[in-house]
């Protein structure tokens, strides 16, 4: 789940509704779903209360087997949580960061200076009796696996698209690994792939599902990327699975104009990029 999301109070419980309705529709157990509530509501609010520079930001949820992550990234003035101070036991302020702490399996903040800042919590999920959640999961260890029938673990994948190896990489994803998987870092395989320089790899994820258009958790998206490494096979490939070169910021065509490119600008406006 992806949201774009106005920097307003309204915005949190929309969230929340949202996120506890896909969890419970798996049978996530109540205190997890209730502690997942609590860590999304202190997430965004410090956002809106904190975030100043920033109109909106972006709520990115993922849930994978038995995990849930959570990724909050604002475009303010970023933040070092070393230096927030704990609150006192009685105080009604700066409890956030410790609730959050407190509640998830894993946090982390990343502070972007001048561009804003991300919190991902991730929750280790449990499912009720013979919920959608259990009956997808079974026969999955706990903490084990990138999807249902993959047995193989995420990092495994990342390397392949890394490495460009298509037919290992797509053997993974038919027996279930999911296509749009991504890192710690917000990329997916597409984006490792063509920030790697493989376009048959890209290709071939695209073919099978993989979202052109993703933004890592720094906004960057595959298509920019390519033009400013000048991957011109990556680009074409790119540009054949719909990639819009005008979207994002900055975005390919911004950042193709920004360097002088004009082989790229003009396939962005119209003319056909040649194909061997």
């Amino acid at each position: 789940m992806d949201l774009l999301l106005p920097r307003d109070v309204a915005s949190v419980p929309a969230t929340r509704r949202l996120l506890d309705a896909a969890l419970a529709a798996l049978g996530v157990e109540d205190h997890i779903r209730g502690d997942i509530e609590l860590m999304l509501t202190e997430a965004c609010t410090n956002v809106i209360k904190h975030a100043e520079h920033g109109a909106h930001y972006t709520l990115r949820a993922m849930i994978q087997d038995r995990r849930c992550v959570i990724k909050v990234i604002d475009s303010g003035g970023g933040f070092d949580p070393a230096r927030v101070p704990r609150p006192e036991p009685a105080a009604e302020q700066g409890r956030g960061l410790m609730i959050m702490r407190a509640l998830a399996d894993d946090v982390r903040f990343c502070s972007f200076p001048e561009d804003g800042a991300l919190v991902a919590l991730e929750k280790n999920l449990s499912y009720g009796a013979d919920s959608l959640g259990g009956l997808l999961t079974a026969g999955i260890p706990s903490g084990d696996g990138a999807g249902p029938g993959s047995g193989v673990l995420p990092d495994r994948l990342f390397e392949l698209a890394r490495a460009g190896d298509t037919a290992e990489l797509l053997a993974h994803l038919d027996a279930g690994a999911p296509v749009n998987l991504s890192d710690d870092r917000g990329d997916t395989l597409l984006m490792l792939a063509a920030s790697h320089g493989h376009p048959e790899t890209v290709r071939a994820l695209a073919v099978r599902g993989a979202d052109p258009e993703r933004a890592n958790d720094r906004g960057e998206r595959p298509l920019a990327g390519a033009v400013s490494k000048k991957k011109a096979d990556v680009v074409r490939a790119l540009l054949d699975a719909g990639a819009d070169p005008r979207a994002g910021s900055p975005s390919a065509a911004d950042t193709a104009r920004l360097a002088g490119d004009a082989e790229f600008l003009a396939w962005f406006d119209g003319a056909a990029p040649p194909h061997p």
